[in-house]
């Protein structure tokens, strides 16, 4: 039974795909010469400002490591009175 399920779905799988084949056309690109629509500055500003985030994210991370405990420490204080005082004007 498992192999007629198997085998019927199968079939109506490669029917699709062939009609599919047949009534799509084959030449789908725009027709007429290529169009220069803009310049390729932004994009290329992109990317160059994408390599410089990461770049700065790494630096950041590999600095934060090295940090030693007591500087650390002396963070952890420093964010603790912060919110301390915050919690207090409101």
């Amino acid at each position: 039974m498992s192999l007629n399920s198997s085998a019927g779905r199968t079939a109506a799988k490669f029917a699709a795909i062939f009609m599919l084949v047949i009534l799509i056309p084959g030449e789908l690109a725009a027709q007429g010469q290529p169009v220069k629509t803009a310049s390729h500055l932004p994009v290329a500003l992109w990317f160059i400002g994408a390599g410089v985030l990461g770049l700065v994210l790494a630096y950041g991370i590999m600095r934060n490591r090295q940090r030693t405990r007591a500087e650390r420490q002396i963070t952890e204080q420093a964010t603790k009175d912060l919110y301390g005082r915050e919690s207090r004007k409101s």
